[in-house]
């Protein structure tokens, strides 16, 4: 029997009831479905790593033309790395980012981020909670692998387990990971605080 959830006044399968129909049976419907569950998820977390909305939704299509690709050529198994369709997707877009800043039509730099930063933000409207357009312009001063952990743990909501399985890190270093990222993210948004 199917295991389905609602959630948002829809109706969904979890995650491993999709994985399962698209490894065993390369089911379209199911695939459907996970598009709709993961799709704005997967963009939100290609957006904030790269900043740009088209390239972010471009990028946010070839992760799922790429899984429908592993799902018709029967790379889905239960011998590979993957255990659940969230951290397949996530690691697909993981690496469609890096090759997205490796390609020769995009060269990445602080520079080329610049033009995000809103100079003339007021900064008087922040309290103890930071602004998401703030967060998101000091992102793009971390380094990838923070900038990566903080958007998987606290935009996209993913488990330590989930990210762990995404990166390949154990999960004691994924904690670690994200504490020295919410630290630097701190020492990037305290001058702001400070003006």
């Amino acid at each position: 029997m199917q295991q389905i959830k609602e959630k948002k006044g829809s109706f969904f399968e979890d995650d491993n009831s999709l994985f399962l129909r698209l490894k065993k049976y390369k089911d379209k419907q199911a695939f459907l479905l996970a598009y709709d569950e993961y799709a704005e998820a997967i963009y939100r977390f290609i957006f904030f790593k790269i900043g740009q909305e088209e390239d972010a939704r471009d990028i946010t299509s070839a992760v799922f033309l790429k899984c429908w690709s592993y799902v018709q050529e029967g790379r889905l198994n239960d011998d590979n790395e993957y255990k659940s369709l969230r951290s397949f997707l996530y690691k697909i877009a993981r690496n469609q980012v890096i090759d997205y800043y490796r390609s020769a039509k995009h060269h990445a730099s602080l520079d080329d981020a610049e033009h995000l930063i809103d100079e003339q933000q007021d900064l008087s409207t922040i309290d103890q909670t930071l602004s998401l357009e703030l967060v998101r312009d000091k992102l793009l001063y971390l380094k990838d692998e923070y900038r990566s952990v903080l958007i998987m743990r606290y935009i996209n909501d993913l488990s330590i387990s989930e990210i762990s399985d995404i990166t390949g890190k154990d999960k004691g270093n994924v904690r670690v990971t994200i504490l020295r990222a919410i630290k630097a993210l701190k020492n990037l948004v305290k001058p702001h605080h400070e003006g």
